[in-house]
């Protein structure tokens, strides 16, 4: 008796003009709208989500409506689909030819091998700065002719904030360091570039300090990494140090020295706001979605995407970075053996008792749809997996 009434509803909403953010809107085909909406309809009435919450919105990207709409105001963790706010957001305000640049300079004079002055590498928050980049900042200096150097060994960390942790991460989490000192992902370069210079025969003092770079600075070396490079492993393996590192970059935007959490959520808050987001529908604690603290709602994320899918800047570098149903990335086992293979290109999200899903799907008629799905207080994650793939299925099968 319940589905017939649905169906009726779904039908006779089709005959309606849309109006608010939660109606079903009448598009090119009502016969298909109403198929989808009776599909999603019937997942929303699980037993799962009776005793879990849960937050599904689906939007027409083509028609430009909502397609349909279950608690899309409930404020839930994102888990990993924060990644999806910090990546829409570092494109639309670092832009889309942003890179990372971790630079070695000198200050002083070098005479007859030796340098009467001050060594400088300034950290750029890469997470893809490794032993090979070192090792090739080592060959600038003896390509320069130093064989000793009679000053400090300095390092410049004034990028972005010194905390340790991120609010709300747990202790007993794989976290990510958050320094702008990285090498190969660790927060190692300052010895290893002591070890480094000893074992290309440059002399030097066994220790090291940090300041601030001066300006008089001579560069001797540039290493870059785009952000395309940073995004594919932040969105294919849902990779929590480019995040954060984004993140970052986002904060040191502002200019000010050893900025932190308050200046990368003031650039994320214009990004919200400029897709229509009241700031008080939803709380950012961090770049990757570790922190319990994050908040955000399906209206939220379903907002974001549109506004990435309608910027053919923002597209073009967001969606081949997403990982693609039963391809690769974090789905390449999911949906196999369904019409979501290929058709899903979305970001997971996992942290304890939540599960998330959220990103593009292309559906039969060849609509491009985007969605968010936000599930919470789960006793098994798989659970929520599986919900998801229902509902990417159903989007996807005529």
């Amino acid at each position: 008796m319940r589905r017939s009434l649905t169906a009726f509803i779904v039908s006779l909403v089709c005959l309606l003009p849309t109006h608010g953010q939660d109606a079903i809107p009448a598009t090119e085909s009502c016969s298909w709208a109403a198929t989808i909406g009776n599909k999603l309809d019937s997942l929303t009435h699980l037993p799962l989500t009776q005793h879990t919450q849960m937050g599904l919105y689906v939007y027409d990207l083509t028609a430009d409506k909502p397609l349909f709409a279950h608690n899309i105001h409930q404020q839930l963790r994102p888990a990993s689909c924060q990644k999806l706010v910090t990546a829409i957001s570092a494109l639309k305000v670092l832009g889309s030819d942003f890179c990372f640049r971790t630079t070695l300079a000198y200050t002083g004079t070098i005479d007859d091998s030796v340098l009467t002055g001050d060594i400088w590498i300034s950290g750029s928050f890469d997470p893809l700065f490794s032993r090979s980049d070192l090792n090739g900042f080592v060959k600038k200096l003896t390509d320069a002719g130093i064989r000793r150097i009679e000053g400090q060994i300095r390092f410049d960390r004034s990028l972005c904030d010194t905390v340790k942790a991120g609010p709300g991460w747990c202790w007993d989490d794989d976290n990510p360091p958050l320094t702008p000192l990285l090498l190969n992902g660790k927060n190692t370069l300052e010895t290893s570039w002591l070890d480094a210079l000893t074992r290309s025969g440059i002399t030097h003092q066994s220790d090291f300090a940090y300041g601030h770079q001066p300006a008089e600075a001579t560069q001797l070396a540039t290493v870059c990494h785009t952000i395309d490079q940073v995004l594919l492993p932040m969105m294919k393996e849902s990779n929590n140090l480019c995040a954060e590192a984004l993140f970052m970059r986002l904060a040191a935007r502002c200019g000010k020295p050893y900025a932190g959490l308050k200046e990368a959520t003031n650039e994320i808050n214009s990004v919200y706001a400029e897709a229509g987001v009241d700031a008080k529908a939803y709380e950012i604690a961090d770049g990757s979605g570790l922190s319990l603290y994050n908040y955000t709602t399906p209206h939220c994320i379903v907002a974001l995407l549109r506004m990435a899918w309608q910027t053919p800047q923002l597209r073009r570098h967001l969606v081949p970075s997403l990982p693609v149903a039963a391809t690769d990335g974090t789905l390449r086992k999911r949906m196999k053996g369904t019409l979501a293979d290929g058709n899903v290109k979305a970001k997971t999200g996992t942290v304890t008792g939540v599960s998330t899903l959220s990103g593009y799907a292309t559906a039969p008629n060849g609509h491009t749809l985007c969605f968010a799905i936000l599930n919470q207080g789960l006793y098994h994650t798989a659970d929520g997996r599986r919900f998801q793939d229902a509902v990417c299925t159903a989007l996807t099968t005529p």
